[in-house]
């Protein structure tokens, strides 16, 4: 009786293939990382909107840190802005801002709200979003 005390080992892997793995599991990892920021942005955004129309429905005072695109080149700095808030019924995106300190009119774009504070007049509450 003989026995063959081969062993199989298995042969050794292409480094083309380890490759073409690392490639696709990294791709992979980006585009899950890419999809879990875009919604947790649009969450932001979607809570941003409720805090605009809750303000606009109960004529409330807001404070908004506010930067433009223009401000964004320029600097790190946000404007704050302080007012009554009213929005366009055909563009939701454009807002108009009562300013509180000397009744001047802005219109600002709603993407471009960083953060934003409602003061309700009847409790002495202050509700806060970011973004």
């Amino acid at each position: 009786m003989v026995s063959s005390s081969r062993s199989i080992k298995p042969e050794p892997e292409n480094s083309v293939k380890k490759f073409t793995r690392f490639i696709s599991q990294s791709s992979q990892r980006f585009l899950a990382s890419f999809i879990d920021s875009d919604s947790e942005e649009e969450k932001q955004t979607n809570h941003i909107f409720q805090q605009i129309n809750q303000a606009i429905a109960q004529k409330s005072i807001v404070v908004i840190q506010y930067r433009d695109d223009l401000q964004a080149k320029a600097t790190d700095r946000f404007e704050t802005l302080v007012g009554r808030i009213y929005q366009h019924a055909d563009n939701p995106e454009a807002l108009v801002i009562k300013l509180q300190k000397n009744n001047q009119v802005r219109m600002i774009s709603a993407k471009n709200i960083k953060k934003i504070s409602v003061i309700n007049h009847n409790v002495n509450s202050l509700k806060t979003s970011r973004k």
